[in-house]
């Protein structure tokens, strides 16, 4: 049976704003590929190598994080009222 929808969570509800969907997935590829087995991280590496990537899933896994984070100090900046130095 499927778990109820947790009212908290961004994904669950209706006013959601995309801009807030795209940190929510790249931590969910960043929390997947970093619990992963060996047999993932293999795949994942020759998906890489096929687009001249050698970084590894390690590297995958760096930028999806920094990308997230990047994302969201973006969106922190740009909220009203946030104060920032220019």
């Amino acid at each position: 049976m499927p778990t109820p929808a947790n009212p908290d969570d961004p994904a669950a509800t209706n006013d959601t704003n995309q801009g807030d969907l795209l940190p929510l997935l790249l931590q969910i590829c960043e929390d997947f590929l970093a619990n992963t087995g060996p047999a993932t991280h293999h795949e994942v590496d020759i998906l890489l190598r096929t687009r001249g990537i050698t970084g590894g899933p390690g590297w995958l896994i760096d930028m999806l994080g920094l990308t997230r984070l990047r994302l969201q100090n973006t969106t922190h900046h740009n909220q009203p009222g946030s104060q920032h130095d220019t």
